[in-house]
């Protein structure tokens, strides 16, 4: 399982922030006697960065399968969204987001939608329609979803 491009990836969406992955490490080495080193590093990373550098040596070595294949644009999407059904962040942050992540040319499934296009330029005009995005973004938070369960029941 690629628990440790999991954990890059809920980091990259910040959504968990430095007391949730150290919170994450510790339950680990307390409930378990045999750890590799990078979950010692996570644990004591006091930063994205600190933590992205602990991982970046684990994360190029380790194997997918095809029960753990995923595009990790599509992911960070669905933490967003998850963020937004939580209440964690309000609708124009949602939004905000998601033009944050259309700027920067990202390659998700979202934006080859013409249907995500269509509600991307509403927005724009300050027309947010709740019911659409309530459509078309539940598959990109059901992988968020499944690997936060993965990472949430880890035992190395």
């Amino acid at each position: 399982m690629p628990i440790v491009n999991y954990l890059h990836t809920i980091v990259l969406s910040k959504y968990w922030n430095t007391n949730q992955w150290q919170s994450w490490a510790d339950r680990l080495i307390i409930c378990n006697d045999n750890l590799e080193e990078w979950v010692y590093d996570v644990a004591i990373a006091k930063s994205r960065e600190e933590l992205l550098l602990a991982i970046a040596h684990e994360k190029t070595i380790e194997i997918f399968n095809k029960e753990t294949l995923y595009w990790e644009p599509d992911v960070v999407i669905g933490y967003y969204y998850l963020m937004f059904q939580e209440s964690r962040i309000k609708l124009s942050e949602l939004f905000e987001k998601l033009f944050d992540e259309d700027d920067a040319s990202n390659e998700s499934e979202f934006f080859d939608s013409q249907e995500a296009k269509c509600i991307l330029n509403q927005a724009r005009k300050d027309e947010y329609n709740l019911e659409k995005i309530d459509k078309i973004l539940p598959p990109f938070a059901k992988i968020a979803k499944k690997q936060l369960e993965a990472l949430q029941h880890y035992i190395s």
